[in-house]
């Protein structure tokens, strides 16, 4: 087996049609279809039986990190390639592709795609350091590669190595798991690796809740905590969380004052609703340390 696909599904009804159909059109590979879903409440389950996949339902949302890992272990393929159902594969020689980028470059590790909206536009190109990593005192080690690492909806693994890394750490829920398990990668002395001509067009948020954006905020921010809290030095991570606090409180406060005088908008709103978040879970962090995973 070539290629294991693994797709982490919650209530994707909406879009795991198109996900599924991208990838039965792949040629020149072969490859096994696995599909996590977290315990969707719609009918994205029943939408997934009509593929040649196979359904692994969790009676429980495992998040993104341990999804995956779900999907990995009943995997045969000597790469792994971990897609959004949001997304889908722009060709038919996708896969095929990506295997000979990874036979011909051993030193990479873990490689992402060219992640582009429907109407191409690109999104989320790799990024070069890690967050907050130019405001750090202790720098990190020297690293392979200079990619920091590429965005999880799209991104093919070796096997062996995540095996060997034991995957995603599994205390991450959603946000900052694909920065992390990059790092580690690095630290084992492999690249990441980039395949910009390789595309897949992406959605984008299809399986999030639309509503409140103090919650996504507050996930991401525990999710960029635990990120430091494994990588960076004590002093640097509470300096950063001291950062964090103070800017988000002023920015909090400004959008709250441009409510409050009747010059409000949605973008203040979202605004005022996602530094609260950042700014409370940065003051929880520095008074009670991080919240069990």
């Amino acid at each position: 087996m070539d290629i294991s696909i693994i797709i982490v599904t919650f209530n994707s009804s909406g879009c795991v049609n198109a996900c599924l159909e991208s990838i039965t059109r792949q040629v020149g590979a072969s490859h096994e279809i696995l599909v996590v879903d977290n315990a969707s409440k719609d009918d994205t389950r029943d939408k997934v039986r009509n593929w040649p996949c196979r359904l692994i339902a969790s009676a429980d949302n495992l998040g993104f990190g341990k999804g995956c890992n779900l999907g990995f272990s009943q995997s045969q393929g000597r790469y792994a390639f971990f897609l959004n159902p949001d997304a889908y594969l722009d060709g038919p020689k996708t896969l095929a592709q990506m295997i000979k980028r990874m036979d011909a470059n051993p030193s990479i590790g873990l490689a992402g795609t060219s992640v582009l909206s429907p109407d191409g536009q690109p999104e989320s190109p790799p990024a070069l350091d890690y967050p907050g990593q130019r405001h750090l005192r202790h720098p990190l080690p020297p690293l392979p590669g200079q990619i920091a690492w590429v965005i999880g909806a799209s991104m093919i693994v070796r096997r062996s190595l995540f095996a060997e890394l034991q995957g995603f750490d599994p205390s991450f829920f959603l946000y900052c798991e694909e920065t992390e398990l990059c790092l580690r990668i690095r630290k084992a002395g492999f690249q990441i690796g980039f395949f910009p001509e390789i595309i897949v067009k992406h959605i984008g948020g299809a399986s999030e809740t639309p509503g409140d954006p103090y919650q996504t905020a507050f996930r991401k921010m525990q999710g960029l905590l635990r990120f430091r809290e494994k990588h960076y030095a004590p002093a640097d991570r509470k300096r950063l969380a001291k950062r964090d606090f103070y800017r988000a409180r002023w920015r909090a406060a400004w959008n709250g004052f441009l409510i409050r005088e009747e010059k409000s908008s949605d973008a203040a709103w979202q605004k005022a609703r996602s530094y609260g978040a950042i700014r409370d879970v940065s003051l929880s962090y520095l008074k009670e340390g991080l919240p069990p995973s």
